[in-house]
């Protein structure tokens, strides 16, 4: 599995907000539906950083 957004667009639920796009390898095309998507280019390092930021990522759910 990836350590970037694409396990979250891969999941369906990439909204296409735009939280994760503070990374230089992340761009943002229109999707099969037409809505943004981010896109991952070949050089991400999987740092993670962008799934950190994702509002839709479920490890970042406060669970209290």
């Amino acid at each position: 599995m990836s350590n970037n957004v694409s396990q979250i667009t891969e999941a369906g639920i990439c909204v296409g907000c735009g939280a994760c796009s503070g990374c230089e390898h992340i761009k943002f095309e229109a999707n099969h539906l037409g809505f943004p998507a981010p896109i991952v280019d070949d050089n991400c390092i999987q740092c993670g950083t962008c799934l950190s930021k994702c509002i839709y990522n479920p490890a970042n759910q406060d669970n209290k």
